[in-house]
């Protein structure tokens, strides 16, 4: 690893910070800065399903398929329909959901998932074999690890990673010493077990996911606070929560999914982050078939199969489709005012809101570049609004050499979500806070150079995993046999590898 010699270090307290989001594609032109603010919610829009807006008669339309969603899950599942007859409809204006991207002056940037990791070879053969007929991944037989192809988007290891705490800088989330050993022993009996999908792992582990993963750390470890909020942000970084609130099988499968600890494991990440696999998906598929701001407002039974209302947001129509099978992909809270007879399959989900803010600025930053940078505050006590850091796109490859974009998360409690409807009042303070966090980091006030400013809202962002969450595919207690449900927040942990096997194994059912 790099020393850490980039900088001077400041110490400066949290600052609280109160998020929102509503409105669609809306830009802000400050008084007092000198930079727009553009907010990208599909929140206002998705709650047409709510007070049903007015919208022109459009036409009667036929197919075989329908699938709700245009995230990684929903086309999966139509490149599995390659050949039949189907349609995929997308609320938003572009595919990829939780992995969308977005471009300014020629640069790609991630708003939303925008890593993965090579793949063991004991992962599930079927998402294995597509993403190799994508050639997104080759088998390395040395390593027994599927590995990326495409190199050049592999991080560095000495600019992958440099965390700040409120008492240094390091590279390492869980420093060495005496409790990190423990803590690895403790996890090291379940390497090679923690597979992908999480439908693969062996029904030996299922009691796991029947206990939080802090209160299985604590009948063996000295818990202490400072280790437990370093496990709590690995936690809000993958699931969207803390170790007192993700089950011991989401939590123990963070650390032994791969074998981190004795092989060196390719860290994958383009700069449109994980759209790039929604390319690849899409570029199999008919581009006349995946219909983009296309919401789904009803589905109804019929004899049939299913007449599904559609609103086309790009025509202001509202077209019915007859279909004889669908695959829902899409965000299943919806289910109340779309689908009501499944509504209660999936009631006890829990999702986790994300903001991400994406500062465009004139490459002029003076600090060397990492990809993450993460910042771990000990005031972190609710958890309530956790900002997490920002990626820079110094540390990855870069298309414009004179845009440098650093981009921010945040994690918001569920019981936060209410604020998200006032974005728009509140974004020039929120990203006034933001760049207040990322100089702490870099010891350099980012303001001057900045040119746009991005805001991205995922409301329902990921499923928590939570006790007795995982490993419960509501497909088994679905009401039609001919309506199939894909997605993460069908008891699956929130990653690439488990969006794409849903989709997969949705089509499987309806064969």
């Amino acid at each position: 690893m790099m020393k850490v010699n980039r900088r001077s270090f400041l110490k400066l307290s949290t600052t609280a910070l109160i998020s929102a989001c509503q409105p669609d594609k809306t830009s802000i032109p400050a008084d007092d800065i000198a930079y727009s603010i553009r907010i990208d919610s599909d929140q206002e829009v998705g709650h047409q399903i709510l007070w049903q807006p007015s919208l022109r008669k459009g036409t009667l339309k036929t197919t075989d398929y329908l699938i709700v969603g245009g995230g990684l899950s929903g086309l999966s599942a139509a490149t599995q329909l390659v050949g039949r007859n189907f349609v995929l409809c997308e609320l938003s204006s572009k595919l990829g959901g939780t992995s969308s991207q977005q471009v300014f002056a020629g640069e790609s940037f991630s708003q939303g998932a925008h890593y993965d990791l090579a793949y063991p070879i004991n992962y599930g053969k079927e998402v294995l074999s597509l993403l190799q007929q994508l050639k997104i991944i080759r088998l390395n037989q040395t390593q027994d690890l599927w590995d990326f192809v495409d190199k050049k988007y592999l991080i560095n290891e000495d600019q992958a990673e440099l965390i700040w705490t409120p008492k240094e800088f390091r590279h390492e989330m869980l420093p060495q010493g005496p409790f990190k050993t423990e803590f690895l022993e403790l996890i090291s009996q379940y390497q090679g077990h923690m597979k992908l999908p999480t439908r693969l792992i062996d029904s030996q582990f299922h009691n796991l996911n029947q206990l939080t993963f802090r209160d299985f750390l604590i009948q063996s470890l000295h818990f202490h606070r400072e280790f437990e909020n370093l496990i709590d942000y690995q936690m809000h970084d993958d699931y969207g929560a803390g170790s007192r609130h993700v089950s011991a099988l989401a939590g123990i499968h963070y650390y032994a999914c791969r074998p981190y600890y004795d092989k060196k494991v390719e860290l994958f990440s383009p700069p449109e982050g994980n759209y790039y696999f929604v390319q690849k998906l899409a570029d199999e598929l008919d581009p006349t078939k995946l219909k983009t701001q296309h919401l789904v407002r009803s589905i109804k039974s019929i004899q049939s199969g299913f007449r599904v209302e559609v609103a086309d947001l790009s025509t202001g129509l509202l077209d019915i489709y007859e279909t004889q099978f669908i695959i829902y992909a899409g965000q299943k809270h919806s289910l109340s005012y779309v689908f009501q007879a499944d509504a209660h399959l999936f009631a006890e989900n829990i999702y986790a809101p994300w903001l991400v803010v994406s500062f465009i600025l004139q490459n002029q930053l003076k600090s060397d570049a990492y990809w993450q940078n993460d910042m771990i505050f000990e005031s972190d006590k609710t958890h309530k609004q956790k900002f997490m850091g920002f990626i820079d796109n110094a540390g990855q490859v870069q298309r414009n050499p004179n845009v440098r974009v650093l981009t921010a998360y945040y994690c918001f409690a569920p019981d936060q979500r209410q604020f998200l409807s006032q974005i728009k009042t509140n974004a020039a303070d929120i990203v006034s806070k933001t760049i207040k966090q990322i100089n702490t980091h870099l010891n350099q006030d980012i303001a001057p150079l900045i040119q746009k400013v991005f805001l991205k809202v995922l409301g329902h962002a990921m499923p928590i995993p939570t006790v007795n969450y995982l490993l419960n595919d509501q497909n088994k207690y679905r009401s039609k046999p001919n309506l199939v449900y894909a997605g993460v927040d069908n008891g699956r942990l929130p990653l690439l590898f488990e969006a794409i096997d849903s989709g997969i194994q949705a089509v499987k059912l309806l064969d």
